[in-house]
């Protein structure tokens, strides 16, 4: 489900013309339950996704 909905909605340009690679169609949840380490492996799979919304519940 993941590759078909970034398939569908993938943005590689903006109407500008410039490079932007990225999905508004999927949104990505942390938890307070994992350590730094495992947040940065998780936003570095998301940000490989071209996931543009990360967010972390520590934030909140």
């Amino acid at each position: 489900r993941i590759k078909r909905d970034r398939d569908a909605t993938f943005v590689h340009k903006n109407a500008k013309g410039q490079v932007v690679n990225r999905t508004t169609a999927i949104v990505s949840g942390g938890s307070s339950a994992m350590d730094n380490e495992e947040c940065w492996i998780y936003q570095a799979l998301m940000r490989a996704l071209g996931l543009v919304y990360i967010e972390h519940q520590a934030r909140i």
